[in-house]
């Protein structure tokens, strides 16, 4: 089962996309600010990162880079509510920058998408 760590201050909207993701059969934290999301990533790092821009502690870019710095590998979705995140340079270092919406499909196909990427990696199937 594949671990994903979202992180977003939002705790109500964490804990509704961490259900999605539950019933997609993903084993699920929420975290709400992002020192400490970097202390669960170094103690137990996920299988995919799922980060909004804006955080109490350290920015989404922050925790973005300092993810991607010790785990080069690891699929990363900022997934913001802020539109400016999509023309921000930093932000490209994710995967897949995707703005918030009234629903989750955009970000549940991304998660599939990255996951099935993920595997083909892992699996040497490359194609």
């Amino acid at each position: 089962m594949e671990k994903i760590l979202i992180v977003d201050g939002d705790e109500y909207a964490c804990r509704l996309y961490a259900e999605q993701f539950v019933k997609e059969g993903y084993a699920v934290t929420c975290l709400y600010d992002g020192f400490r999301a970097i202390r669960e990533i170094a103690i137990n790092p996920p299988d995919l990162l799922i980060v909004e821009a804006v955080l109490p502690g350290i920015s989404g870019i922050e925790l973005l880079l300092k993810a991607k710095s010790s785990n080069p590998r690891l699929p990363v979705i900022i997934y913001t509510g802020y539109e400016l995140y999509k023309n921000n340079y930093l932000a490209w270092i994710a995967d897949e920058v995707l703005i918030k919406s009234g629903k989750a499909d955009r970000l549940v196909a991304a998660v599939r998408r990255l996951s099935a990427r993920s595997q083909e990696q892992w699996f040497g199937c490359t194609g």
